[in-house]
């Protein structure tokens, strides 16, 4: 089931709300808030890191002729 656009910004928006709200109330020496970035750091670069291309960045093509090495 695929929730609208609008209803995905809109609960995407309340778990930030929500999350920002953990965070301060936790969060209470500048340690904290170097920890909450390192981990925020790793999410962000484990995102990218799976992230699937959908498109290639350049063709390649093999030919199999008989002027081919292959």
């Amino acid at each position: 089931m695929r929730f609208p656009r609008w209803m995905q910004a809109l609960l995407v928006a309340l778990l930030v709300v929500v999350l920002a709200l953990a965070v301060t109330d936790t969060v209470s020496d500048w340690s904290d808030w170097v920890v909450l970035g390192g981990i925020i750091v790793a999410v962000i670069g484990m995102m990218i890191a799976v992230n699937r291309r959908q498109y290639p960045t350049a063709k390649r093509s093999f030919t199999r002729d008989d002027k081919s090495r292959w």
